[in-house]
């Protein structure tokens, strides 16, 4: 297939009918795609003890009603998707943001995670969430299912206890337990760090280092289970942003679309293959990229570039495609790729120089 004709093809790609658009449904154009998606997500793995919930952002500064600026992501504008993870990077779910909303008196955070942690009620889990999410009305709920909460808190949030206001020195902890079971906790470090969990106390623990006066680094329990449940939203942001299949486009849903098909499913696949192999034998996910693209091009089986008919008795050789390049650049300052090395020797071999010149295609294609 040409480039063109493959960029032709990419232009209307779609993932729904456009006859049968819903009024009320911002995010029609990729619903169905995602919720088949998030099913096969769903049925490869059961999730640990510890999810986390969180946001990411897909690159993206055409015009959008639901178009969203983070300063704190790597990609400021776009498309904002929530995501639940478990602590290697396995996305169980993701919703597309498509605007601020409330149902039933309850705030968008509180909503977004009840939502996502559904399915994984009522057997003594724990979420871990930053502190857009983390609050006491969320704390309350996930109890009354069986479910532990475990986050950093902001300090305005309403119905706080007063040991929040109080000052303390580096390394010093106060907290208060509600009769729920609901504790919440400030602790200074190089500053304050307020925090909530429903399965801890404050106590501190000796995390094995130790600072340059060669004396042992305590931290809160909460902060360090917090860390590490918290660490499979970024790993998982980081495994997707490595070699990005994400390319400039003025239609969104061409990039939510690309971001799930090609970024997450990636690195799900991915994680799940390496989960299957012993430690000296786990990939790169550069490599385990390229693994893909051979198997969906058919470029890892047995084939036969000969163009004498085919028969049990042929052999089958193994081809890899290596363009020849050249110092020519064409008018946009490339450099020009020609034909494949293999494909033209040997074709000249059984058709002739001038015969293989014309049957393998050059690639100008960058």
């Amino acid at each position: 297939m040409s480039r063109d004709r493959f960029e032709l093809l990419l232009r209307f790609w779609h993932f729904a009918d456009n006859e049968e658009t819903p009024d009320n449904d911002r995010i029609y154009k990729v619903r169905d795609l995602l919720e088949r998606v998030v099913k096969n997500y769903q049925n490869v793995m059961e999730p640990d003890e510890y999810l986390a919930i969180d946001e990411s952002m897909v690159p993206f500064r055409g015009r959008l009603k639901f178009k969203q600026y983070i300063p704190g992501k790597a990609h400021k504008y776009g498309v904002k998707l929530f995501k639940i993870c478990e602590k290697n990077g396995y996305t169980h779910d993701l919703q597309v943001y498509a605007g601020k909303n409330q149902v039933d008196g309850k705030g968008l955070a509180l909503r977004v995670v009840m939502e996502l942690i559904r399915p994984y009620l009522n057997v003594g889990r724990t979420v871990v969430t930053d502190n857009l999410y983390t609050s006491m009305p969320l704390a309350r709920e996930l109890l009354k299912n069986n479910t532990h909460l475990v986050g950093t808190l902001r300090t305005n949030r309403v119905k706080l206890p007063e040991v929040l206001k109080t000052k303390l020195k580096k390394g010093q902890i106060i907290g208060k337990e509600s009769t729920d079971g609901v504790v919440v906790a400030k602790w200074h470090d190089k500053r304050d760090v307020a925090m909530l969990s429903t399965k801890h106390g404050i106590e501190m623990i000796d995390t094995g280092k130790k600072n340059r006066n060669d004396e042992p680094i305590l931290k809160p329990q909460i902060i360090i289970d917090y860390n590490s449940g918290k660490a499979g939203i970024d790993l998982s942001d980081q495994l997707s942003s490595y070699n990005s299949p994400i390319r400039k486009s003025i239609r969104w849903y061409h990039k939510v679309a690309t971001e799930i098909l090609l970024g997450t499913s990636v690195v799900n696949a991915f994680i799940v293959y390496n989960m299957k192999k012993l430690p000296n034998e786990k990939i790169s996910i550069t490599k385990f990229r390229e693994m893909l693209v051979d198997e969906l091009l058919g470029l890892d089986q047995l084939t036969n570039i000969s163009e004498e008919p085919s028969n049990s008795n042929n052999k089958r050789k193994r081809v890899k495609h290596v363009f020849e390049e050249s110092v020519e650049r064409d008018h946009r300052n490339r450099k020009i790729r020609k034909r494949c090395l293999h494909c033209y020797s040997h074709k000249t071999t059984v058709l002739g120089s001038k015969s293989a010149a014309l049957a393998t295609k050059k690639n100008n294609a960058k």
